[in-house]
């Protein structure tokens, strides 16, 4: 009866440590998908303000989206386009499926009128 209760315990020990390595794993990928997420909206951000200045053009427009792979749309008021990707996100929101919006305002004449926004978003937070 003793050895089967070792055995027991025994097994119960493997199956907690085997669920908290699983589990910190998951943790681990989840905060380096993060980490990546956080970089490139921040890339983005810096290569915005660097390549869409006030003043630059409707072509420059078109190559920034088109480089940074962000499917857009253009209107009478400017372009936004957004990426979908991967984070890990905060507690509340039901996946990591996030994106990275980019709008940018555009005169009449098509030139940058307003510094570029860019922002990064969960998509299925409460």
């Amino acid at each position: 009866m003793n050895m089967v209760r070792r055995h027991r315990v025994g097994l119960a020990a493997i199956v907690i440590i085997a669920g908290v390595s699983w589990l910190g794993l998951r943790e681990y990928h989840c905060k380096i998908r993060g980490a990546v997420f956080a970089r490139q909206v921040e890339s983005i951000k810096r290569d915005a303000a660097q390549e869409l200045r006030i003043g630059a053009n409707k072509t420059e427009a078109d190559r920034f989206f088109a480089e940074h792979n962000i499917p857009f749309a253009m209107d009478e008021s400017g372009a936004s386009g957004s990426l979908r990707t991967l984070g890990c996100a905060p507690l509340g929101c039901g996946t990591d499926r996030a994106f990275i919006g980019v709008e940018v305002k555009l005169d009449e004449a098509g030139t940058v009128s307003e510094v570029p926004r860019v922002f990064g978003m969960y998509q299925d937070c409460l």
